[in-house]
């Protein structure tokens, strides 16, 4: 098996925005995640935790995981980033609901260590149009979309989608009933979270 190389450590220099920071490595995406674009509902928020947590000139840990991808398209570096006290702050953001776990090997991307575990963590949302719904701006989602779309794949379990605030059903969903076998094949299948556990032909009891 691949061996993970060392962290590194770089000077932290500034956000960018929730998911992204400026280092003296150069511009850094946090990998696994996703918050709020700059100007959507949630942004400062997701900027202000990192912010809260890191000043200009303090070290922060840099790691790639053995298979993930050095640079995403923009040529941003790619990395797990952590504070000198051992602070994920991926998985900081994905507990404090500024962001999803997001590009990884559900998405088709390359998968990495942590990926379960931020999915776990995940508490925020997707909006049918993929936007980042941080669990603070909820409240103002868009309502339940048409019955074509496919509402479900925004949810990488039955238990975040029992939480969900959009008034999106909740389950349980009839591999047998046309109407919801899409959304049972979804979360007893694909989400890798076993909706069906007991494998009665119900997700999400």
């Amino acid at each position: 098996m691949p061996v993970d190389p060392a962290p590194e450590v770089f000077t932290f220099v500034s956000v960018v925005d929730g998911d992204t920071i400026e280092t003296s490595a150069g511009t850094v995406r946090i990998i696994g995640i996703d918050a709020p674009e700059r100007g959507e509902c949630g942004d400062s928020a997701a900027s202000k935790a990192i912010a809260e947590l890191l000043a200009p000139g303090n070290n922060v840990e840099l790691k790639l995981p053995a298979g993930q991808n050095d640079r995403d398209r923009y040529d941003r570096l790619i990395r797990y980033v952590s504070t000198k006290n051992g602070v994920d702050l991926g998985l900081m953001q994905l507990q404090a609901g500024n962001a999803v776990a997001r590009y990884d090997s559900l998405d088709g991307y390359p998968g990495h260590p942590r990926e379960a575990t931020y999915h776990a963590a995940q508490l925020a949302s997707l909006s049918p149009n993929g936007a980042v719904i941080a669990v603070g701006c909820q409240a103002n989602a868009p309502n339940t979309p048409p019955a074509g779309d496919r509402w479900w794949e925004q949810y990488s379990s039955c238990t975040k989608l029992k939480r969900n605030a959009v008034d999106h059903p909740t389950g349980p969903f009839n591999r047998d009933d046309p109407g919801q076998a899409q959304a049972y094949d979804w979360f007893a299948n694909r989400t890798g979270n076993a909706g069906d556990g007991d494998g009665d032909g119900l997700a999400c009891e």
